[in-house]
């Protein structure tokens, strides 16, 4: 297979339905006689975890102005016109046919390099790429270069894909994925082989997720922590080497010195780390979780530091001095862990559970998780032997449907937004969100929303769904029609940390009415 095939492929799905993506994408893996071309397509297709490789719109205007020796006018020009780039540059030169033939390898070669200077090496390389590319392969080509396909291929199409190639069951390709990357996964599968859980420094776990569980399915045999208003980060520590990773698997290391300097002075080898930063006041009380946005994505981290105060607290490990503890129960790894500093506060043995709650809510913190004690760790589930109690209102990730401009100052920017949930069609609108969101978090919404536009009705912009948010609401609703909703909503958080494929389902919420 080479990018000529791949790039064929993804225009003719790029207007399917989630069902005929998947399906074509095992018709392919099937059709493909080397293991290796395999190992490559699932990774390209899976982007968000390709490394990163610097290259931004404006550094790409500017690197194709130069590379077809035209203005970059002509460039803002052809992205004006297409609202994408690829898109632009495709019917600009719709005629081109391409003099070579890229394989898989060297197209994920160039989608992960390290594009600095115009006048670099790197530069040539990407000219003699793209003037020796068919139309079709420049499309798709800076679609990947930056990470903005617009086709709706996600990481849980590809995983689905992948368990129908291998006519596996989704939820243990998930577990197999949780501890390994898709290409190793891919290579296990061809030898017949089940993936073995890789947790060396730096390689990503994903984090096993708390549900909504009635009281009356509490684990009996339970452990108890605070719940933290904070965002989920996993640390790796090595020899006082240090890597921070969100929720996502990104690295954020950078974003947080004063956490990794607390991190290098825990006396470890090895070890893997699962909790939570949340923001905090002067007096160490927690604060308001928006301000753990500034410490986010300000690219100033000094100033950050000054302005929000965070902690880092210790709930769960998976590693610790280079012993893999993640399948023992919860109280063994706690016994292994729990000398360490910054632990989560815990319940005591055989206390009160809905006075510790009550402790939780008086100290300014979200609630409580009720852990089963004799759980092994399990990396990308949503579990049900780790309970949250909070306060009683329906909290749900939902993504961004589509969105309308508001009114008066607020004119300029989006300010009311449909939600939407998880269905196996794709998804259903749960009504529209308006409150609850700064002047702030209205721009950066605008901002990001206008580059993923797909559709336009009756003052109505439609987007590719890829903007998670949390919301609250009094209670799930119904109307004469049939039509679901949420009563009183309110945005809570703009998750970056979270995948649109981790968003609530149309079953969770039917289980709420």
């Amino acid at each position: 297979m080479n990018w000529n095939r791949m790039s064929r492929l993804l225009e003719a799905i790029e207007n399917e339905s989630p069902t005929r993506i998947v399906k074509a994408i095992a018709d392919e893996l099937e059709d493909l006689q080397v293991t290796e071309n395999k190992k490559l397509f699932l990774e390209i297709l899976d982007k968000d975890s390709l490394p990163a490789n610097s290259m931004a719109l404006v550094k790409a205007k500017k690197w194709l102005a130069k590379a077809f020796d035209v203005h970059t006018d002509e460039i803002d020009a052809m992205l004006h016109a297409h609202n994408d780039l690829g898109e632009g540059l495709y019917y600009w030169d719709s005629s081109a046919e391409g003099t070579n033939r890229h394989s898989l390898l060297s197209i994920k070669t160039l989608l992960t390099k390290n594009y600095s200077k115009i006048d670099s090496d790197e530069f040539v390389s990407f000219e003699g790429t793209i003037l020796g590319m068919s139309a079709l392969e420049r499309k798709w080509f800076l679609k990947y270069l930056l990470r903005k396909p617009r086709n709706g291929i996600n990481r849980g199409l590809v995983v689905k894909a992948l368990a129908k190639t291998y006519s596996k069951k989704l939820g243990v390709v998930k577990k197999h994925l949780a501890t390994c990357t898709i290409g190793n996964a891919i290579l296990y599968y061809e030898m017949g082989e089940e993936p073995v859980p890789n947790l060396e420094h730096g390689s990503f776990v994903a984090p096993m997720l708390a549900k909504d569980v009635p009281m009356n399915k509490w684990p009996s045999n339970k452990i108890v922590d605070y719940k933290y208003d904070g965002n989920r980060y996993q640390i790796h520590i090595d020899d006082g080497n240090v890597i921070v990773f969100n929720r996502k698997g990104k690295v954020v290391t950078k974003q947080f010195p004063d956490v990794v300097e607390t991190a290098q002075s825990y006396v470890l080898k090895n070890c893997i780390l699962d909790g939570e930063i949340y923001p905090i006041n002067d007096d160490g009380s927690p604060a308001e979780h928006k301000l753990m946005g500034t410490r986010v994505h300000s690219k100033n981290v000094q100033e950050a530091m000054e302005r929000v105060k965070v902690k880092w607290v210790i709930f769960d490990c998976m590693k610790i001095n280079d012993e893999i503890i993640l399948n023992l129960p919860y109280s063994e790894r706690l016994e292994k862990f729990i000398h360490l500093p910054d632990q989560a506060h815990r319940m005591q043995e055989g206390g009160d559970v809905l006075a510790f709650y009550n402790r939780a809510i008086n100290d300014g913190f979200e609630g409580i998780i009720v852990k089963d004690a004799s759980l092994p760790y399990e990396p990308a589930k949503r579990s049900a032997g780790w309970a949250k109690y909070k306060p009683p209102r329906i909290e749900l990730d939902v993504v961004i449907l589509s969105a309308k401009y508001g009114q008066g100052a607020k004119a300029n920017v989006f300010a009311t937004f449909e939600m939407g949930v998880d269905t196996d069609t794709g998804f259903m609108s749960v009504g529209w969100v308006g409150t609850g969101f700064s002047d702030v978090e209205l721009l950066r919404l605008t901002s990001s929303l206008r580059k993923i536009i797909v559709d336009y009705k009756d003052d109505t912009y439609s987007f590719s769904p890829r903007i998670v948010l949390e919301v609250t609401a009094d209670l799930v609703t119904e109307d004469a029609n049939g039509k679901t909703g949420l009563r009183f909503p309110r945005c809570k958080r703009i998750r970056d940390d979270k995948f649109v494929n981790d968003i609530n389902t149309e079953e969770d919420v039917e289980a709420l009415k």
